[in-house]
């Protein structure tokens, strides 16, 4: 869905990028801050202040920092993507909701 939401254009990737379009309004607005589980203590603080402060949905997720530069076909590797779009927001969130409790039950 990442990818997807990347070709779409709806996605937003590097913190400073994600931080600084926190504070959009409109179509442009964030409605989903994807965190990677290995970014810096310092960098999910700032990430999560900020979301928190914009009413922005942060989520911390199970998936590395290349990993998740792989998902979105990026040769570095981003620390967070945000997404722009409702509706791939909300598929991202069902997904991640689906491993949550599919991992829970082993």
């Amino acid at each position: 869905m990442l990818g997807f939401a990347m070709r779409a254009g709806r996605l937003v990737v590097g913190t400073e990028t994600v931080c600084k379009a926190m504070a959009k309004k409109g179509k442009d607005r964030l409605r989903l801050v994807l965190i990677a589980s290995d970014a810096s203590d310092g960098t999910k603080k700032k990430l999560i202040t900020k979301a928190e402060f914009y009413g922005v949905n942060a989520i911390e997720i199970n998936i590395d920092q290349s990993e998740l530069g792989r998902l979105i076909g990026k040769l570095y590797a981003p620390a967070a993507v945000a997404v722009t779009d409702d509706n791939f927001a909300e598929e991202i969130r069902r997904a991640l909701s689906d491993i949550d409790s599919s991992g829970s039950s082993n």
